[in-house]
């Protein structure tokens, strides 16, 4: 089972979508997961508390309360190898305009598959929740 911590804290930074708190002496980095989004998000000088799981650099967050006690439930994918399909993969990045060079390599929470598009050649970045995440352009 996995390790849980609550932090309470003033936000002192933030860094996408996550969060550095400073609390009870202490200082925390709390990831909010990829799909935060930046409405409604806490701004540096908020008090929040946040609930999740602890990794070895910081807290997953499951739970974030606000300083004015709304509660948000972030939800974040299964952990595990193998969850996403290369066949949507492959689709996904043929649908976005690339010439698909190769078969897709499974990596633990994408498929890294190669594509041409516009004359250039990009490593393509597909994680499990079936969203690119990345497209980075390699030289050839």
């Amino acid at each position: 089972m996995p390790k849980t911590a609550t932090a309470t804290g003033i936000v002192w930074a933030v860094f996408g979508h996550r969060l550095a708190l400073e609390g009870n002496g202490t200082r925390s980095l709390a990831d909010l997961g990829p799909k935060a989004v930046s409405e409604g998000m806490p701004r540096v000088g908020d008090t929040v508390t946040v609930e999740g799981e602890v990794t070895p650099c910081e807290i997953k967050v499951s739970r974030l309360v606000l300083a004015d006690g709304a509660v948000r439930i972030i939800a974040w994918p299964e952990k595990g190898h193998g969850k996403g399909d290369p066949d949507t993969a492959l689709r996904l990045v043929r649908d976005a305009g690339y010439r698909v060079e190769g078969p897709p390599v499974r990596k633990p929470r994408h498929f890294e598959i190669r594509g041409i598009r516009d004359g250039e050649t990009f490593d393509v970045h597909v994680h499990d929740d079936h969203g690119i995440r990345k497209e980075k352009r390699i030289a050839v």
